[in-house]
């Protein structure tokens, strides 16, 4: 306690002072509740300032009011120097995670449109070997999905070098795709190539966790998983399939290049973030409940993260929204061509309008989803209807019927919103690194089975109708109609029961302050709700 100023002295937590470790780190709490502090603004926002008292010129304090510590978390600056880091967090993190995404797409979709123009003929391929270009990707990627997050939970101090490193390894995996001269040669390509990118989905979510808050994360997840639409505007009318892989490989290798200066590992060094900022960018998070500083492995959190409700249905979710998505990735161009369109018609035609209507979808709703609490599930729902009707459409209607059939194909193109709120709140709904890990990778590895199985759906011998797809395209567009209304159902009957349980505590004791810990959402049931 100062005497002279009638303060109580806290320190703020270990991962603030690992933060900025050549600082004495204090709060400053009032105990005179009738006074502010000369430097607090009368409605209670926190001020960032220099105390001397006898401590030393370099002793950093944080004045806030008792209200601030007591049951809730205290912010450490005001709510201006606050915007400012997230401004810089969203204009310099943000943009690389999207263009992550963009490249990642870029390059699984390339295949889709070289194989229009000649990479069936130049590499031989016959049969269904075409639909197995796809799925050893995502054989590769269901053994990444698991590998990176683990990884990343374990060195979380490296993880911007294991973007980086991982980027540019697919670079040049793809730069060797135009060396390949047969099936066997491609086949181990797409294998590796898909072990490479899987580091995007899982590890986004976890820093999505750890550098955005809550009401913060929907709009963040739908602007890196944004990438997706804008790489079909980007394809153009590129002559040869070799040029494809050549073009966007290079790019990609320049785009790592970025990444290896500009990726952060955490907040701690961010070389673009002040000191200042840096510890404010790691304090704006503590409300999560879902950042923590010890990230060692415990296996109770593994179990528990397997056997957590939501983990089956956040499965369940990416199965059913990714089986579908081969339609779009890998097939599209050839089931419009199928129409009766040119090649060069057909990369127009099934390019610009679904990517003008998957951008749309996803702004509008994700801005819809920070706006308004506990919606994103209801937005899933909603986002999985018209691609019902579209693929209904595409499986009644004859083949004579070319507009009425595009229609169809243009409404399948909301169905990947779904899965983008999905992730979201998998962001927002684990705590402990841990369970987060875990469920984040389980639930990526089912997101590529469901597109190792989508391609075997699109049968050879039925192209262009494709029939028995689009059977599976119905089923699965129903199923994502119906799980985010389990999963509503099971997150308000988790909370309430949590918050009887808190008010039946006979001591009356109310929840501390939030710390960074590594519970999981199980052991913070005190504190921990569920966002919908």
């Amino acid at each position: 306690r100062s005497e002279k100023h009638g303060r109580l002295l806290y320190p703020v937590s270990t991962a603030f002072n690992s933060i900025a470790p050549t600082r004495s780190t204090l709060i400053t709490m009032n105990t005179d509740k009738g006074k502010a502090d000369d430097g607090l603004p009368e409605d209670g926002k926190t001020s960032m300032h220099n105390e001397h008292a006898g401590l030393g010129s370099d002793l950093k304090t944080t004045t806030i009011n008792e209200e601030a510590i007591i049951g809730q978390s205290e912010p450490i600056a005001t709510a201006e120097e606050n915007k400012r880091v997230k401004r810089k967090i969203d204009f310099i993190l943000l943009p690389l995670m999207c263009g992550c995404y963009i490249f990642s797409f870029l390059d699984k979709t390339m295949l889709n449109y070289a194989s229009i123009f000649g990479l069936k003929t130049a590499l031989k391929l016959k049969g269904n070997d075409y639909s197995w270009l796809g799925s050893i990707f995502y054989l590769g990627y269901m053994g990444g999905a698991m590998f990176w997050p683990t990884l990343v939970q374990r060195y979380p101090q490296h993880v911007g070098k294991f973007i980086s490193g991982a980027v540019f390894s697919w670079a040049v995996m793809s730069l060797l795709t135009p060396l390949c001269f047969n099936f066997a040669g491609i086949m181990a390509v797409r294998f590796f190539l898909g072990f490479l990118e899987s580091i995007n989905g899982p590890v986004f979510v976890i820093i999505t966790s750890n550098w955005w808050t809550r009401s913060e994360q929907a709009f963040r997840t739908a602007f890196w998983l944004g990438g997706t639409p804008l790489t079909v505007l980007v394809h153009g009318n590129i002559e040869t399939w070799k040029i494809f892989f050549l073009f966007f490989g290079g790019l990609t290798l320049v785009f790592s290049v970025v990444l290896m200066f500009l990726m952060p590992d955490t907040q701690a060094n961010a070389k673009w973030l002040s000191k200042e900022q840096r510890a404010i960018a790691h304090e704006r998070v503590r409300e999560n409940q879902t950042v923590s500083e010890k990230n060692q492995w415990q296996w109770p959190q593994f179990w528990e993260a397997l056997r957590d409700p939501q983990t089956i249905l956040f499965f369940i979710t990416a199965i059913g929204n990714t089986m579908p998505s081969t339609f779009a990735s890998q097939f599209s161009s050839q089931i419009v061509k199928g129409f009766g369109f040119s090649p060069t018609a057909t990369t127009i035609i099934s390019t610009c309008p679904a990517a003008t209507i998957q951008l749309l979808t996803f702004l509008s709703f994700s801005y819809i989803a920070s706006r308004f609490n506990n919606i994103r599930l209801v937005l899933g729902l909603i986002a999985s209807i018209p691609p019902l009707i579209g693929a209904s459409l595409l499986h009644v209607l004859p083949t004579s019927h070319q507009a009425g059939r595009l229609a169809g194909y243009y409404l399948t193109y909301t169905h990947t919103m779904s899965f983008t709120l999905a992730t979201g709140l998998m962001a927002s709904n684990y705590a402990g690194s841990t369970k987060k890990a875990t469920a984040s990778g389980f639930v990526f590895a089912g997101w590529a089975a469901g597109l190792i199985a989508g391609p075997q759906f699109f049968l050879e011998s039925e192209a262009p109708n494709y029939t028995t797809a689009f059977e599976m395209l119905m089923v699965t567009y129903a199923l994502m109609i119906v799980i985010p209304v389990i999963q509503v159902c099971w997150y308000r009957y988790e909370n309430r029961r949590r918050d009887r349980l808190v008010s039946a505590r006979a001591d009356g004791e109310q929840p501390g302050r939030i710390e960074f810990t590594d519970k999981s959402d199980f052991e913070q049931w005190e504190t921990f709700r569920y966002a919908m």
